[in-house]
């Protein structure tokens, strides 16, 4: 194995005794037989439990949200940023949902939030919760925006939207939590060869990668299955099937914002085909990231605040 102190080339035909095509590190075998994933928090069962009721209120949801004082805060500044163009007053979580961001948005965001305060990871790595939560936030409210322009007939909810913007690398999260060695080496590949595909490196590296390990987390969490096919095709243009608007949004997103520095991204050059299929209009897409980049500010502090 390559040591710290040396610069990790890609794989030659052969190199360290290694056949290309073959996997240094054979993760699937090992999360395959896993007894079990970690648990969803309390918190976020709660939120689950409160979305799948459809009689609940706005003043149930505020009442979870406001039991987590960071989490409150954070829905508080996110209603105040400018993205949003609300004139009016914004001093409690009730205000920021009833008036600003709408109840399903909060849930997704909170939910988002919570269930991905089970993992312990490194910060400062590519992949690292730093970089995560960053690319996450922005992400998910690309995708939100980005939504609300698509075709009548296969636009998903704008909420839901943001919970697959928000998760849709969760499979990081499990792979640093559960598999820390095999992340960290996972992270000097990234760092040697950042222009490369990452689900390249990943099956080069570990033989999977974190799209099926995430998806098989939020299986095994009751996720809404069409965040959970976000999850596993964000990274697979052909996908054609069940809930395909959600991955598709995800990859657009992806790589609208790669442009822009933000993420690993995925599949540059296919954002003209992508925003076809959506049917949103480029100059559309284009206004759309330039008012995300707009509130980094917020968005900024909201990662901040997601990782600490």
């Amino acid at each position: 194995m390559t040591s710290s102190s040396t610069q990790i080339q890609p794989l030659n035909e052969r190199q360290n005794g290694i056949e290309r095509g073959t996997s240094l590190l054979d993760i699937r075998s090992r999360v395959e037989g896993l007894d079990e994933l970690p648990p969803m928090p309390e918190m976020a069962q709660k939120i689950l439990r409160l979305s799948s009721n459809p009689d609940a209120q706005a003043k149930e949801l505020v009442g979870i949200v406001e039991l987590d004082p960071g989490l409150a805060a954070t829905v508080i500044r996110y209603a105040r940023s400018p993205f949003f163009s609300f004139g009016g007053k914004i001093d409690s979580v009730f205000t920021a949902v009833t008036r600003v961001l709408g109840y399903n948005t909060v849930m997704n965001l909170a939910l988002g939030a919570t269930a991905a305060r089970s993992f312990r990871i490194p910060r400062n790595v590519p992949l690292g919760l730093d970089n995560f939560w960053r690319h996450a936030v922005y992400t998910a409210a690309l995708s939100q925006a980005l939504s609300a322009y698509i075709d009548d007939e296969q636009r998903p909810p704008g909420g839901l939207a943001y919970l697959a913007g928000l998760l849709h690398n969760i499979g990081h999260l499990v792979l640093g939590h559960l598999f820390r060695p095999e992340f960290l080496i996972l992270n000097k590949y990234v760092s040697a060869r950042p222009e490369e595909d990452i689900i390249d490196i990943e099956h080069e590296v570990l033989s999977m990668n974190h799209c099926e390990i995430g998806a098989l987390l939020a299986e095994a969490w009751l996720l809404p299955e069409e965040v959970a096919m976000a999850i596993r095709y964000h990274h697979d243009p052909e996908y054609t099937g069940v809930h395909a608007v959600y991955p598709q949004l995800i990859m657009l997103a992806d790589g609208l914002l790669r442009a822009e520095g933000i993420g690993e991204g995925c599949f540059m050059g296919a954002e003209a085909v992508l925003l076809e299929r959506l049917g949103i209009g480029e100059y559309q897409a284009i206004a759309l990231v330039n008012k995300v980049l707009a509130e980094n500010e917020g968005l900024e502090s909201m990662a901040r605040q997601f990782s600490s």
